[in-house]
This record gives C-alpha cells, sequence and structure tokens, in this order.
C-alpha cells in the first residue's frame, strides 16, 4: 500500500506539472519587501502551457511572452496580475493582486561584518554600514559578500549623512543600543558584542531623504557557523519513512538552529538554511540497520545533541563523538509514542533557581519532561516522570503551555469514550482537567499547540479539522472555511501537514497537497492563499529568526529556500479589502519580554489605537493572575476629520504592605523561585479582522520580586576625597573592639571594600544611598537603613537620641538585636524590623537612647572617635520592609583625620608646662608686690 502511496503521489505530481502552472513572484532583495513603485518584480512561471503576462496598464514588463519576466509598476494600488495559458481545458490560472506602495522609503540598510569568520568568539564585532538602492544592488550586494560600497552607493551614503542621516543598531539579544561613527571610507563603523553564535539587530532610520528617497529600518543576521565533525568510517542516514512528508524543529530560542527531517535523509542547519548539511551517527554498539539507515519519526535539538525517536525508543546523539546511543536509564527504552519541543523561548522567563522543561516524551500511560542538555557521562536520568494515568486513560499527544512554565496533555479515557486536556505548571505539579469534545465529534490522531498568550490559549487538530479554545474559553470553535470546518474538502481531500504561527500571530495551516489556508490567530475563519508549489512537492514551512516564512522545497538537485511573502499573499487573497480591519493602527510600548515589579515600586506604559468614526473600538489588557498585581486605567480620548484615537494608560503595582510580615525573609527566598509571583500579560485591540497589522510584542512577564543585578551603593561626595591603595593594613587597638581586649590588623581588601572616605574627626557624616540595576541608576533610597563596623568597632557615636527624633517608644538598637550570638547580618533587617513611629501600645521605654536607625532626610549622623584617628570598614544594609524584594546592602570605608598624634603635642605640652610656671611666678610676684605697697601705705598714713 505504501508503494501504491508514492506512485500515486508521483502520478498526481506529474500532472499537475504538466496541466496546471503554479507562478511566483520575488524582488531582487527577498528579505526587504519593497514593493513600491518602480521597483523590479520578477515574474516566474512553472508549466508547459504558458503564453503570456497579463499586466494592468500602469505596469510595464519586458518580456511577456517570456516565462520568467521582469515587471515595474508607475501606479500605485492593488494591481491584477496572471499568466494566461493555451490549455483551455484546465481551470483559469489564479489571478494575485499585488499591492504597490507609494512609499518614500525606497532606499535600505546594508550591514557586513568583515572580520566574522577570523575573530575570536567574544570580541566586540566591528559592523560596516552603508545605505544602497536595491535596483542598482550587483551580486555582491544581494548575497551579502561586499566588503566595501560601490562609487555610487559610497555617494548615495555620504550625501545622506551630510542630511543628516545616522546608523542606530538595536540588538536583538539584549536591551543595548549600539551608536555608530561615519568614516572616511563613506561608511559607518559600529561595535557589538560577539558573544553569542549569531549577531541580530534592528538597524533604525531617521526619515533623512534624498531626492525623494529614504531608508527603510530592517534586521540583519550575522552567523558565526562551523562544519559537523566527521566521526569514524560508519555514517548511517537518518530517514523518514518513505513517502513521508517532511517535518522540522528549530530551536524556540535559536531558530536559526534547525533540524529538518525527510525520506532522503535528516539535514541540520547553523545559519537558518543559508547553509545546511545532512546528519549521519556512528551506530556504535548498536546494530546496523538492515535498510542501511535508521528509520526516525521525531526527532529535537538540544543544546549539546540530539534525540531521535526510533521505533518505540528515544536515541542520543551528541555533538562530540556522534555516536547514536541508547541507554534506558536515561531515555525512555520503549513503549515511546511522541516526542514535543518547546514552541516558545522560556530563556526570559524569570524563574530564578529552576530549570524549565525543553523536551515532553510520552508513552500511552506517562509524560516525561527533558532539559536543555544531556550529560551522558554522568548516572542521573535526563527524562523526569511529570504525569502517571490509570490503564483506561491514554495520553494522545502533549505540549507546552501558553505560559513557559506549564505545559498540557490531551488524553482519552477508553471507558467514557472523551477527550481532556489535562494541564499544569511545572513548579506547582498540579494537574488540572478541562473536557473538550467527544470523540465522536473529532477522531485521533492529534497534534496540539499553546498559543503564547496571557490566558490559556490553545489549538488542536487532526489530519481533517481544526479547534481551538481563546482565552481560557471553556467552549470549543472550530476553525473554517466559508461555512465547513473540514479542511480536507477545501484543498481536494488532502490532509493537514503542519501549522506555522508568525510573532504577529499570522497562522498558516498547510496541507499535505501544498495549499495554504491563513487567519489571524483569535478569529475562527480561514481563507485560502494563491497556490505557490506544486501539489507533488515536498515542501515544509519554517519561520526564521526575523520573524519571517521560509518555504523548504525538496528537489532532484537539494533543497530549495525561498522567503514566503506572506503579507503580499495576504493582501491578495482578500482582493484589495484595505479598510476590513476594524482598527487603522494600534500601537503600545510594552515591548519587553520580562518587567520587573519590587515593592512600592509601579510601572506604567501606553497603547493607542486609532480607527474610523463610530467603531467603537479600545484597548484590552488581559492578566492570568488577577490577585498578585493591581492596574489602574486612564484613558484619552481624541476625534479628528472622522478619526477616533483613544490613548490608554496603564499603571502595574503591587499594593501589599510587608510591615507586620515576620517571615520577610522566606518571602524573599520564594519570590526568587517561585512563578506565582509571576503574572503574565496581554494586550490587544477588542476587536481584530485577518487583515489587521498587529505588534509583534503582546506579551509581557510581570515578576512581582527582586530584579535581576538590584543593588545599592554608598556615594562617594564630592567634598570628601577618596583614597585608593594608600595602605595594606592597619591595626585596631583592642580597647575600642566589642568582642576582644586584643590589638586586631585588618588586611584591607580594596576590590570589596573600595576607596576610603578622608573625613575629618570632628565632622558629622551620615551615607547617602543611591539603587542601581546593574550599572543603571535607579533612584537615590530614602528608606531607612542601619549601618555596623565590620571588625566590631565601637568607637563610633549616632548623635540623635529616640526622644530628639520623635520615637513613640523605645526603639530598636544594637544591643537588644545582638542577641544569642547573632551576626550582625542575621540580627537585624527587613525581616524583623519594627518602627519606633508606629504607637503599638507599648511601654514608653528609655528615650534617651542613642538612635541606631538612619535615612537620606534624618537628623542622625554619624560620629567618629575625638581621641584617635581610626579607620572604620561599615556595612550599610536597608532595614524597610516595603522598600525591596531584595536583600539591599553595601561596604563603604571612613578613614578620620586632624587627631594630632604624641610626638606632635609633646612640644605643646612642654610650652604649656613653662607658661603655667610663669604665670604662677607672676601671680606670686604681683601678690607680694601688692602686699608690700599696701603696708606701705598703712605706714605713711600713721
Amino acid at each position: 500500500m505504501l508503494g501504491f502511496g508514492v506512485v500515486f503521489t508521483y502520478i498526481l505530481f506529474l500532472y499537475f506539472q504538466t496541466v496546471v502552472g503554479i507562478w511566483r513572484y520575488k524582488q531582487i532583495l527577498e528579505d526587504k519587501e519593497l514593493f513600491i513603485v518602480d521597483s523590479t518584480i520578477f515574474l516566474e512561471y512553472e508549466g508547459s502551457s504558458f503564453l503570456e503576462w497579463q499586466y494592468p496598464d500602469g505596469c510595464d514588463v519586458n518580456d511577456k511572452r517570456s516565462p520568467h519576466a521582469v515587471m515595474w509598476c508607475k501606479s500605485p494600488g492593488f494591481q491584477a496580475v496572471k499568466p494566461l495559458i493555451s490549455d483551455v481545458s484546465t481551470e483559469k490560472e489564479e489571478e494575485r493582486h499585488l499591492y504597490i506602495s507609494d512609499s518614500f522609503f525606497r532606499l535600505a540598510w546594508y550591514a557586513v561584518i568583515p572580520l566574522l569568520r577570523n575573530s575570536p568568539e567574544h570580541d566586540p564585532q566591528t559592523v560596516r554600514i552603508w545605505i544602497i538602492d536595491p535596483d542598482r544592488a550587483d551580486e555582491a550586494v544581494i548575497k551579502n559578500t561586499a566588503m566595501i560600497p560601490s562609487v555610487y552607493f559610497r555617494y548615495l551614503t555620504k550625501s545622506l549623512f551630510i542630511g543628516g542621516e545616522f546608523a542606530v543598531i538595536e540588538l536583538s539579544s539584549f536591551p543595548q543600543t549600539s551608536w555608530s561613527y561615519f568614516t572616511n571610507m563613506g561608511v559607518w563603523e559600529a561595535r557589538i558584542l560577539g558573544v553569542h553564535e549569531y549577531h541580530h539587530f534592528h538597524m533604525t532610520s531617521q526619515s533623512v531623504s534624498f531626492l525623494g528617497n529614504s531608508v527603510a529600518s530592517s534586521q540583519h543576521v550575522f552567523y558565526r557557523t562551523s562544519s559537523e565533525k566527521a566521526h569514524g568510517d560508519e555514517k548511517v542516514s537518518l530517514r523518514l519513512p518513505t513517502g513521508s512528508r517532511m517535518s522540522i524543529v528549530w530551536g524556540a530560542c535559536t531558530p536559526h538552529r534547525a533540524l529538518l527531517l525527510s525520506d532522503k535523509g535528516t539535514f541540520i542547519t547553523k545559519n537558518a538554511f543559508l547553509t545546511y548539511e545532512e546528519i549521519k551517527v556512528d551506530p556504535g554498539e548498536l546494530l546496523m540497520p538492515t535498510e542501511g539507515y535508521y528509520l526516525v519519526f521525531d526527532a529535537v535539538l538540544l543544546e549539546n545533541g540530539l534525540i531521535f525517536r526510533i521505533g518505540d525508543a528515544l536515541f542520543w546523539r551528541d555533538n562530540e563523538e556522534g555516536i547514536l546511543r541508547r541507554n534506558p536509564m536515561k531515555l525512555l527504552g520503549e513503549g515511546v509514542k511522541g516526542l514535543s519541543f518547546r514552541t516558545q523561548c522560556a530563556d526570559y522567563y524569570p524563574l530564578l533557581g529552576f530549570e524549565l522543561a525543553t523536551v515532553l516524551a510520552w508513552t500511552d500511560h506517562e509524560l516525561y519532561k527533558g532539559g536543555k542538555a544531556l550529560d551522558w557521562k554522568t548516572n542521573s536520568n535526563y527524562m523526569s516522570n511529570v504525569l502517571s494515568l490509570p490503564k483506561t486513560t491514554t495520553i494522545l499527544t502533549a505540549a507546552f503551555g501558553s505560559q513557559p512554565a506549564c505545559l498540557g496533555a490531551l488524553v482519552m479515557y477508553t471507558d467514557s469514550v472523551q477527550l481532556s486536556l489535562l494541564t499544569s505548571c511545572e513548579t506547582e505539579g498540579i494537574w488540572r482537567t478541562r473536557n473538550i469534545l467527544s470523540t465522536n465529534v473529532l477522531q485521533g490522531p492529534f497534534q496540539m499547540l499553546f498559543v503564547s498568550a496571557a490566558l490559556e490559549t490553545l489549538l488542536v487538530w487532526n489530519k481533517d479539522s481544526m479547534l481551538y479554545s481563546f482565552h481560557n474559553d471553556s467552549e470549543w470553535r472550530y476553525l473554517q472555511i466559508m461555512d465547513s470546518s473540514n479542511l480536507s474538502q477545501e484543498a481536494s481531500g488532502s490532509h493537514i501537514h503542519h501549522v506555522v504561527m508568525d510573532h504577529s500571530r499570522n497562522m498558516l495551516v498547510k496541507m499535505e497537497n501544498n495549499v495554504l489556508f491563513f487567519c489571524k490567530f483569535g478569529m475562527n475563519k480561514l481563507f485560502r492563499l494563491p497556490t505557490w508549489n506544486d501539489p507533488g512537492r515536498s515542501v515544509v514551512l519554517y519561520l526564521n529568526q526575523k520573524g519571517q516564512i521560509i518555504m523548504l522545497t525538496m528537489l532532484d538537485g537539494g533543497l530549495h529556500v525561498q522567503k514566503y511573502p506572506l503579507q503580499m499573499e495576504i493582501r491578495s487573497a482578500m482582493r484589495g479589502e484595505v479598510h476590513s480591519c476594524p482598527f487603522i493602527g494600534f500601537t503600545h510600548n510594552m515591548n519587553r519580554p520580562v518587567y520587573y515589579i519590587d515593592k512600592e515600586e509601579a510601572i506604567e506604559f501606553w497603547a493607542q489605537i486609532v480607527y474610523h468614526e463610530g467603531k467603537n473600538i479600545n484597548v484590552m489588557l488581559s492578566r492570568n493572575k488577577d490577585h498578585v498585581l493591581q492596574i489602574t486605567e486612564r484613558t484619552h480620548f481624541e476625534s479628528v476629520r472622522h478619526l477616533d484615537t483613544t490613548n490608554k494608560t496603564f499603571t502595574i503595582y503591587q499594593d501589599a504592605d510587608y510591615r507586620d510580615m515576620t517571615n520577610n525573609s522566606d518571602l524573599i527566598i520564594k519570590n526568587s523561585r517561585n512563578s506565582s509571583d509571576i503574572v503574565t500579560m496581554e494586550l490587544l485591540p477588542t476587536q481584530i479582522d485577518n487583515s489587521c497589522n498587529l505588534p509583534k510584542n503582546q506579551i509581557s512577564h510581570f515578576f512581582v520580586g527582586c530584579p535581576l543585578n538590584r543593588h545599592i551603593r554608598v556615594i562617594k561626595p564630592q567634598r570628601i576625597p577618596c583614597k585608593m591603595h594608600v595602605f595594606d593594613s592597619y591595626t585596631i587597638p583592642g580597647f575600642v573592639l566589642s568582642n576582644s581586649s586584643k590589638d586586631l590588623t585588618v588586611l584591607y581588601d580594596w576590590k570589596s571594600f573600595g576607596c576610603v572616605l578622608r573625613i575629618h574627626y570632628k565632622d558629622e557624616f551620615r551615607p547617602d544611598i543611591d539603587l542601581y540595576d546593574g550599572e543603571t541608576f535607579v533612584h537615590s533610597v530614602d528608606a531607612n537603613f542601619i549601618v555596623w563596623e565590620n571588625f566590631n568597632r565601637e568607637d563610633y557615636y549616632f548623635n540623635a537620641t529616640m526622644h530628639q527624633v520623635g520615637c513613640l517608644h523605645e526603639a530598636q538598637t544594637w544591643k537588644s538585636m545582638l542577641v544569642d550570638e547573632k551576626r550582625p547580618e542575621e540580627a537585624w533587617g527587613p525581616h524583623n524590623y519594627k518602627s519606633c513611629f508606629v504607637d503599638n501600645s507599648e511601654k514608653l521605654g528609655n528615650l534617651d537612647q542613642p538612635y541606631e536607625i538612619m535615612n537620606r532626610s534624618s537628623m542622625n549622623y554619624l560620629t567618629f572617635s575625638q581621641e584617635n584617628s581610626a579607620i572604620y570598614v561599615f556595612s550599610v544594609k536597608i532595614v524597610d520592609p516595603n522598600y525591596s524584594f531584595c536583600d539591599l546592602r553595601a561596604v563603604f570605608a571612613v578613614q578620620t583625620y586632624g587627631i594630632p598624634e604624641l610626638d606632635q603635642l609633646f612640644p605643646l605640652y612642654v610650652l604649656l608646662f613653662q607658661s603655667i610656671i610663669t604665670l604662677i611666678i607672676l601671680c606670686i610676684s604681683f601678690y607680694r608686690y601688692t602686699s608690700i605697697f599696701r603696708d606701705m601705705l598703712q605706714k605713711k598714713c600713721v
């Protein structure tokens, strides 16, 4: 039967090749999609009955009777184009409505990294950038191999530079902007970090015009690839069963790495199919297959190798040795029914200290998960069981959930003939059950795809039909074409091959005969796109790192790679219904994958939607956990010339008081490890249509907890000198230490303690603190903090008492907190801080004690020893429980000066002693003189 199917497919292929023609179009630079007035469009027809091209008066064709022609359109708008054929017995060829815009963005950025291959892996790379006119691009520019601009492109680039144009690079891998500089070569150059396998960045334009033309913003990708290593003499191919349609899997976070499975072999690419090579294995200790190749059904990509499903077992091939291995202790050795790979990137998901799964595998009654890499040399298992079901329940398929930490399994209960969906989050381990449909309505085998969303959103399909649940909707609906939910009937009896969705929620359903259906996810109406490939060819769809749909076709000469112009095909299929979208434009600035919300912090962002008057459209913010964060909205409405604009501002914050919590330390740990405080939010218009353009970023994760790399720094005042490396060690006298009577010699750690603040011993000092995220300043800290001397010095003081600062009762002090021999780091902090300004009905206590808590606006300062110059190393710690989830502490050092030493005081003491003696002698002499004078006066009077 399998051989008959192959013969039938081949006959069908020949039939369509000779009877039905296929035509396509493309531009010089396929990834730019600059379909504008006067731009070059290449037309291509495949078939035997071609006569000529039919095109509107607003366009010109260089040779209308050539199946490979070039067309230019001088008029904007939709242009109807189709080939005329001689075989009148067949249906007419499809007419496309190509939309030609009158945009002034006719120029494009060109970028190249000259030393990418020869440079060290982690060194910054120099990107060379100039401006090109695509219609004047030569072969080197088209293939992205040109290293210097042509004379014309150098002139064009310099003219735009003089006009104010400059190149700005925004890296996609992490939020960073690289600014460029203009060189004598007539190009811009910029430095970008070379820390990844590939560089992916966006070039933005300032809309500077030259002869009415401006530069369009664009994406650029460069790869650092290496060939597969040759392993041993025996190399065995891995193939799908004969006659199978190709399948493909790619990395969710690294889509440039992909694995293509076909009945001719398994192929791997590390640069989005710019190049590719066949994967072969060394059988090692396994038996050589009689067919000469291993029969593969599924495969997944790990960081350090590949996992294949061969028969009902999982096999491993690492990247180093290339040997195919089977180990039931590490991988499932029997009974495997399916293998699934993560379809959305989880690297940005802020779940700290917990590795999310990358691979799912299942048997009839058990579900297993595996991580990013497999260590074959250890004894630990790679797969771990996450779900075990009774024998009356069968797992049909499994997939990762709408949120990165979740996963789901579609199961069937044999006793009730009922389909159910089981969902769980990896951090919780609690499975929830939802019924779907009776098996009388929908028959397997099934495939499943969770769509990235704030609320659970799911696609399920078999070979003929698709149904979906949108935003936790308990009612399941079919995706329909016209009034039918059976896609096979609308595709000449062919079955569903696979489904691809891009970052703007454009969903393509590809049938086995290469018929394509499209809808914007959220709509329940599919419509058919024009034919792009012969029904008999083996074709698969691939989504590259730019979010572009790539069509991979297996031909006799190898793999043909072509970008599929999705947006143009959608417009063409809609026959020019430009205004069917309910809104004109929708934009927002919730564009980061992750936002961090600390205590008492709020994040504000905006959304704007423009629509025709009377449409009554709004912006909807969905979230998956209502109790964790609070949201307030402000709406501003404008109406100008029959166009309405709604501007919405969302403020997201946490409304919780942690002052009375006794387990605040546990809360900090919990928030760094628990997904219960990660809220996923989604921003969409309340109405959409298949023709709408949506931003690529609609989903963001809000992490309630300590932001990454958040810390505090003590400000170095400008008036106070801060000295570095002026000594190596110093000695603390034992009589100023709290825990010893012996002198202590301290080796000063300049790297940890930093510079030493030079302060006069009579001056008061209060540390001012700033908050940082990495190297980015956040704000100045106004929360309460405490300080302590790291080496237990006691000869520093606080100048304010509890009474002077206005305490209502006795405040906490170091003496009261340092009990049970606790360390200062643990004894006092946000977990046990109590404010003395809150009346807690306790006794008043002694308010004449020093107040040992400080903040930016307090009258409390540190004072130092008046007897000896000294070096102090202080730790500072935020104690306000409502300030941050982070353990915020820092170190600063102080060196006092101004107290004279003993050898300096000795001459002063001698001079003072002499002065006192002299003064005493003078006093005695004066007393004696006055006594004599008084006696003389008395004698004279007598």
